[in-house]
């Protein structure tokens, strides 16, 4: 599995300070409206007020049966997988440590199971054979992005995201002589996202990232020969870590 992130910050026009006085300093600390509260952590500046960023993430998996070891219960497995994502995005510090931003994302995705047999303990034997998966989605989201400078140098920093989506889902099934039947899904979902920041150099960041918590609502209609052979609405809340939520980032600064 491959994951890239490039993102270019862009500092607004008129940025470029013209005293010393008013230079920009990363590290610096941010000094809240009421001095008189007594913080155990100092937010240091890490997201100068005015900049523009934008970027691209990109992640690609592919899965073979035959180089993994995880499928232990399946006798004569002959299965692949790939999946590919994409997530333009676009941002605005409107404040010290503040931005909000707009996302894209686009996922493909593929399987195929040529033939496998599960045996579990002898008690249960099921074969499957000629199973073909496909899902396309399409989505967009905005977030609103919070950091918090941990160092004196401006090096280092957390952040979390609050993010609301949407998203378009269709996937299509079909196994055997059973025919072709797919789902279209329609997602609207809110989402919490924690991660930590480090710039190595000046002018380059990395960052990871992870969705943690989130509350959706589907609507989920499911088609056999053209025909709504069924249907499901509801909520979901869910928390807790997911590897497949977990991203990672570089970013250039100009």
């Amino acid at each position: 599995m491959v994951c890239l992130m490039v993102m270019v910050a862009i500092p607004a026009a008129g940025q470029t300070p013209v005293k010393d006085t008013e230079r920009i300093v990363l590290g610096s600390d941010i000094v809240p409206k009421d001095t008189a509260k007594q913080n155990r952590l100092v937010n240091r500046l890490i997201a100068p007020k005015g900049g523009w960023q934008c970027g691209l993430s990109v992640m690609y998996a592919d899965f073979n049966s035959a180089n993994s070891d995880y499928m232990l219960l399946l006798q004569g497995l002959g299965a692949r997988a790939s999946m590919l994502k994409l997530a333009p995005e676009a941002a605005y510090t409107f404040k010290n440590n503040h931005a909000v931003g707009v996302k894209f994302n686009y996922m493909k995705a593929g399987g195929m199971v040529d033939a496998a047999t599960a045996d579990l303990l002898g008690n249960l034997s099921l074969t499957v054979s000629d199973v073909n998966a496909s899902s396309n989605s399409m989505g967009g989201s905005v977030f609103q992005r919070t950091y918090i400078g941990i160092d004196k140098q401006g090096r280092f920093g957390i952040f979390w995201d609050y993010i609301l989506g949407y998203t378009r889902a269709k996937t299509q099934f079909a196994a055997g002589e059973t025919g072709a039947a797919h789902t279209v899904k329609e997602k609207v979902n809110i989402a919490f996202a924690p991660g930590v920041v480090y710039f190595p150099m000046n002018n380059v960041s990395v960052q990871a990232n992870i969705s943690i918590a989130e509350l959706s609502y589907a609507d989920t209609k499911a088609y056999q020969g053209g025909d709504e052979v069924g249907s499901h609405k509801g909520w979901k809340a869910q928390a807790g870590l997911n590897l497949l939520n977990l991203s990672f980032g570089l970013t250039i600064h100009l």
